[in-house]
């Protein structure tokens, strides 16, 4: 090796040491949404903290609070248990990822979809005539929820379930609605008086047949539509009584305009990863066939029951 060849190896080497970034943009070194969970009284797992989130990989406990904004349409799920009291991967008999189906990977579906199934939602009709608890649907449904930390911006999955659905059935179609329409009605007005009109068919902004800008300006672009990253929220956790414990959601706002962006690329970043990886979105969930947490509740709903989210 020439002296020459030696000086421009030791350069290389230098400016690669205060640059960095080797392998960053390697799938395989992509870090994954880790699996949270509300830590019940009933887990089986050592070291754990009743009433705190707990990441399921790392044992991480974060707390009875985090704050959170979300990357994808919370999906309904759904679970079913042979042994309603047998909370383990071999008692669960039959699970869907995306509430219509059961997945291929479920022991023992009872039906072809979940709208007729025997185990799911027909029961409630045989519940609201006899009133017995033993009616009550043995087919649990549930919310799976991709979302990150609002300080660190770590994405996690999380599961709603038992009480803690109708509470966040609640905040998804009052509190976050509410916001988004908030939103969307200032981009509107906003891109109102830059030509642009909005078409609810097809949620986009087309040009305003007829407008004419004002004698030397150029027309602006348009303002992006709302997202649900653009609002975060508390997740708390706590208990009545003694009882259970159950999430709890409050104080959404809005991310402030310089962190919008962020979180949109993250939620570009997890998007690319998925169609590099050809993975199915939510299919991850599967981890969660270890079974660690709760069941959803079958319980009998409290009041009406308020139809599926829409975002």
């Amino acid at each position: 090796m020439t002296q020459d060849l030696i000086i421009l190896n030791q350069s290389g080497n230098q400016a690669l040491q205060q640059t960095g970034g080797v392998g960053l943009g390697s799938l395989m070194f992509k870090a994954k949404p880790q699996l949270l969970e509300l830590v019940h009284k009933s887990s089986r797992q050592e070291n754990v903290k009743y009433g705190e989130f707990r990441n399921i990989g790392t044992n991480e406990h974060l707390g009875t609070k985090i704050r959170v904004v979300l990357l994808a349409v919370p999906q309904e799920q759904r679970e079913w248990f042979r042994d309603p009291t047998v909370f383990t991967k071999e008692n669960k008999a039959c699970f869907s990822l995306d509430g219509v189906h059961p997945h291929a990977h479920a022991a023992d579906p009872p039906a072809m979809n979940c709208a007729n199934c025997p185990k799911g939602n027909v029961n409630w009709n045989t519940w609201r005539k006899t009133k017995n608890p033993k009616d009550l649907p043995p087919c649990g449904a549930y919310y799976h929820l991709l979302l990150a930390d609002r300080n660190t911006q770590a994405v996690y999955y999380l599961n709603v379930k038992g009480k803690s659905v109708q509470p966040f059935k609640n905040a998804m179609e009052q509190q976050m609605s509410g916001l988004l329409a908030k939103l969307l009605a200032n981009v509107r007005a906003e891109n109102k008086t830059r030509g642009y009109t909005y078409v609810t068919s097809t949620q986009s902004f087309v040009p305003t047949p007829g407008f004419v800008l004002p004698e030397g300006k150029a027309q602006q672009p348009q303002e992006p539509l709302p997202s649900i990253y653009d609002i975060s929220f508390d997740i708390f956790s706590h208990q009545k009584d003694g009882g259970p414990f159950q999430m709890g959601f409050n104080n959404f706002a809005y991310i402030k305009p310089e962190d919008r962006a962020e979180f949109g690329n993250l939620y570009a970043e997890l998007s690319q990863q998925r169609q590099a990886a050809q993975e199915v979105p939510n299919e991850e969930a599967e981890a969660d066939e270890a079974v660690s947490e709760a069941p959803a509740s079958t319980e009998a709903p409290k009041g009406e029951v308020l139809p599926q989210i829409t975002i």
